[in-house]
């Protein structure tokens, strides 16, 4: 890809765009991560994306690696939706994500689960009796996890590049995967070449036409910067006709991801290969999605104006402050709501390999333990909205004596 075509729009190569967002959603010390998110929406088509520069995508390619999947997998978590495990909540998307995809399909199918992560999806279509199963991960880290169990072939490579030969498989999944892509259409063109004439394609993306309506936290779907595509029915079915693929079912679904209060709005789709391409088909239907991401980014603005009035207010007592939960939530907040101006007295998260690798303006990240010595006047921010009332049980055993406050 020339890096002048990074700015055009994914789906149908469009150079002009409508500017929906900017936003500087901080960053831990030398984090590979690009730290603005810029968010356009397709001049002819109405897709929602993310503009990265080359730099931008290199380091996005580094922090899979570097920070994101070690994080995932250091996690002491075990409810959370985790990419490719086999916590809680992430069983109940794989039902939601089967009982879409189980009415077209028997055990004996090949199956391989692109972006398998830790390989979670694999262990649950095991424990139903397939046997055919495969699995790649673009991430050498995850791919070393998911090798140890030793049930599958798992193989370094991606959505864009399958290690497979032609017509090797009957069906491939990518599941919260598409959303993660520079190049989706190549992963249609990759899916068209491994597949079998009529084999099937299934993927699940969070559905961008319902991001208004699943409110967790301010611009979550946004600063959640791994994810550069914004999709939703009318894209995807578009991208797939235009690669060859017909539509088979579809499902639309919520399932919690770090807690209850916390709800991914699935959109779950099966196509089959065709072969036959058409040209581009834009509808009405497809400026939707622009309207809607117009009314989320204009709601989100008011709650980020809330929280700058709340902060505005600690950053003037000066008072001692502690944050618990150093994860996206928290570097927003600190750099596009102002908390780096209060007199952050810790930084606090259990998540072990955070407290090793990660600084944020130099200050490491350390235990809750440190709240047992905190001072009747100091506040803490929750920043770990997910565990809200766990950490709130925790602080009690604590004893900590300050200001409770959630943003």
């Amino acid at each position: 890809m020339k890096s002048n075509e990074l700015l055009k729009c994914p789906i149908c190569s469009f150079s002009i765009a409508i500017n929906m967002l900017e936003l500087n959603c901080g960053n831990f010390d030398d984090s590979m991560l690009y730290q603005m998110v810029k968010v356009s929406a397709c001049g002819q088509c109405g897709h929602v994306y993310n503009r990265l520069l080359p730099d931008e995508i290199v380091g996005l390619m580094k922090y899979y690696d570097e920070e994101y999947a070690p994080t995932n997998i250091g996690s002491t978590n075990q409810t959370g939706d985790r990419p490719g495990s086999n916590d809680k909540n992430t069983l109940r998307r794989y039902d939601r994500l089967y009982d879409v995809l189980s009415k077209y399909i028997n055990i004996d199918v090949r199956v391989l689960d692109v972006g398998c992560a830790m390989g979670g999806f694999l262990d649950y279509l095991h424990a139903k009796d397939f046997k055919i199963l495969f699995g790649i991960d673009p991430t050498p880290k995850y791919v070393d996890c998911a090798k140890l169990k030793g049930n599958y072939s798992i193989k370094l490579g991606s959505a864009e590049s399958i290690p497979f030969a032609d017509n090797s498989f009957d069906l491939l999944v990518l599941d919260q995967v598409l959303e993660h892509l520079v190049e989706p259409r190549k992963a249609f063109q990759e899916a068209s070449r491994v597949l079998v004439d009529g084999g099937l394609f299934c993927i699940g993306v969070p559905d961008a036409s319902r991001y208004d309506g699943t409110y967790f936290f301010d611009y979550y779907w946004f600063i959640m910067r791994e994810h550069i595509q914004h999709f939703d029915f009318e894209h995807l079915k578009l991208m797939a006709e235009m690669q060859g693929f017909e539509l088979v079912g579809f499902s639309k679904n919520e399932t919690p991801m770090m807690s209850e209060k916390m709800i991914l709005p699935n959109l779950n789709v099966i196509f089959r290969l065709t072969g036959k391409r058409s040209e581009i088909k834009v509808t009405k239907k497809c400026f939707s999605l622009t309207r809607k991401i117009k009314k989320y980014v204009a709601n989100e603005f008011e709650r980020l104006n809330e929280k700058k009035v709340l902060i505005h207010r600690l950053v003037e007592s000066q008072r001692p402050l502690y944050a618990w939960g150093m994860g996206r939530e928290f570097l927003y907040l600190y750099e596009s709501a102002g908390l780096k101006k209060c007199a952050i007295a810790g930084l606090i998260d259990v998540n072990p390999y955070k407290q090793k690798i990660f600084t944020v303006a130099g200050k490491r990240i350390i235990p809750e333990t440190v709240l047992k010595e905190a001072t009747v006047d100091s506040v803490l921010i929750i920043s770990a909205i997910a565990h809200v009332d766990a950490i709130k049980a925790d602080l009690l055993k604590l004893g900590y004596k300050g200001e409770i406050c959630t943003l």
